[in-house]
């Protein structure tokens, strides 16, 4: 459709919206109505890549006039529908290798480890794939109810596919998910000397992989919180704060007094550093062979395996997040806004049951050499290539007054 045409639907009033992908699944209908606040909405921006149908549907109210139409709920009303087809999991070695052409070379043993098709021809259901997808449709839901952008049509079809593997010699457990890279950032350590990269606002000071201080050095986060908090404080004082008002800054208040209390008691995974990937919550469920936090993983990407482990809990309606410094050994120009792949043609093995407890500070040689092991036990070859990693903190700048002594604080379960 030429530019001319989509200008003009962006300042028509009433839009209807109609989002169309491939017509072959069963479509789930959900209805919520609600009344729009008064700004300006732009429906182009909001659609962010999705097919758009735009018409104005008018009828003439023969007895009623202006103020009594006024009145009527559906006489200014927006209707709008999205139609999504949403995907079934991969499930044959071809499927698998179109997105990961390497796969079959790099895991010999996938095709026996693969679930045998129904007679029906019928694709057997994956769990957590199922789950993914209604995540994303319960989130498109609330964010059209109030016209707020849609997800891009690479973030919907970020998952090829989720799939339970079990070697049958060693019954060795993995879940094998193919999907896009989104870059993750987070997390913050005050013992090693490591520069935090705060890519985004979304930012966030931890990592739910962590463990307990061994120093008396802060948080590099904390000044700013304290400062934040401070300011929540001062505008609690504020006698003429309305209700909802006094509300929020006790919310605020709460949250930065949380945070601030775990970064003085924990160090935590730190994401330009450490090679993580994220999970959403929901696959994290042992009662149906979900992964653990502190799991060991191996991605396969372009012929190469970078072992990794479950590092941090993500949001449901979203998969595919791996650690800046995984993403820039894939791509240097991993950024806030660049992510290294759109399509999911990246490959995550993660090892159900082999996280180590406690957790402790990173041991790269460590987590390389369990992660080597147990590819092997799942049938993995030996002839791609093995990426190592290295340390990336520098030692601590000495001076002759400064000595810093550990444990600081007392040892502490991990929750």
């Amino acid at each position: 459709m030429k530019n001319k045409t989509w200008k003009s639907y962006h300042h028509i009033f009433f839009v209807f919206l109609s989002f169309c992908c491939l017509t072959s699944c069963q479509k789930k209908k959900t209805h919520l109505e609600t009344t729009l606040p008064r700004k300006n909405y732009d429906v182009i921006k909001m659609a962010n890549g999705a097919m758009v149908n735009a018409r104005v549907v008018s009828h003439q109210e023969e007895t009623k006039d202006a103020l009594t139409t006024a009145t009527m709920p559906d006489a200014y009303m927006l209707g709008l529908t999205l139609d999504i087809a949403l995907p079934s999991p991969a499930t044959t070695m071809q499927e698998l290798c179109a997105a990961t052409p390497e796969l079959e070379r790099a895991l010999p043993s996938l095709k026996d480890m693969l679930p045998k098709a129904p007679k029906s021809g019928e694709r057997k259901k994956s769990l957590f794939y199922t789950t993914l997808f209604e995540n994303k449709t319960k989130m498109l839901q609330r964010q059209l109810a109030q016209l707020g952008q849609l997800p891009s049509r690479e973030s919907l079809f970020d998952c090829q596919t989720i799939l339970s593997l079990t070697h049958h010699a060693t019954q060795s457990r993995a879940l094998l998910v193919q999907a896009i890279m989104n870059v993750n950032a987070d997390g913050s350590d005050g013992d090693r000397n490591i520069p935090l990269e705060k890519l985004s606002s979304t930012y966030q000071a931890q990592t739910n992989y962590r463990w307990p201080k061994i120093t008396t050095r802060p948080n590099p986060n904390i000044a700013e919180l304290e400062e934040q908090l401070t300011r929540v404080e001062n505008s609690l004082k504020d006698e003429n704060l309305k209700a909802e008002q006094k509300i929020t800054f006790h919310q605020q208040l709460l949250s930065l007094q949380n945070t601030l209390s775990e970064l003085k008691h924990w160090s935590f995974l730190i994401g330009s550093a450490d090679p993580f990937i994220v999970l959403p919550k929901f696959m994290l469920d042992k009662n149906h062979d979900g992964a653990s936090l502190g799991d060991y993983a191996v991605i396969l990407y372009q012929g190469t395996l970078y072992p990794a482990i479950v590092g941090d809990i993500g949001p449901a309606s979203k998969i595919g997040e791996a650690s800046l410094r995984i993403c820039r050994a894939i791509d240097p120009q991993s950024s806030a806004t660049h992510r290294p792949f759109n399509t999911p043609h990246v490959s995550y093995f993660i090892f159900l049951g082999s996280a180590e407890l406690p957790f402790h500070q990173p041991d790269y040689a460590h987590w390389s050499e369990r992660c080597h092991e147990l590819w092997k036990n799942l049938g993995g070859s030996d002839q791609l290539a093995w990426h190592e990693w290295e340390k990336s903190d520098q030692p601590w700048p000495q001076t002759n007054s400064e000595k810093i002594e550990g444990p600081s604080l007392p040892p502490a379960e991990i929750s």
